[in-house]
């Protein structure tokens, strides 16, 4: 099992309850996970929540900016279901 497929089984499941309840009480977060596979050795999952402002303070702003890095990001969006409503690529 690489990294990536122990993040998809045992990480992301937990991420999802951790999204969940930060988005249920408002809390702005930010988590930042290295992944690398033989096939990209850069992969990493990055998630980052507003809080009841909308906004992310300061802070977790930064912090995003420093792990987005030069590299490509794919960007998920979920409905309050969970169900996948939008990818999008940005290019650097």
């Amino acid at each position: 099992m690489n990294k990536e497929q122990a993040y998809d089984a045992k990480i992301a499941p937990l991420m999802d309850q951790i999204i969940a309840a930060c988005r249920e009480h408002n809390i702005a977060m930010l988590a930042t996970f290295a992944i690398p596979t033989p096939e990209d050795d850069g992969l990493s999952c990055t998630t980052h929540l507003p809080d009841e402002t909308g906004k992310l303070p300061e802070h977790i702003q930064a912090s995003a900016r420093a792990v987005k890095g030069p590299r490509p990001l794919m960007l998920t969006t979920r409905n309050a279901a969970g169900e996948i409503t939008k990818v999008t690529a940005v290019l650097p």
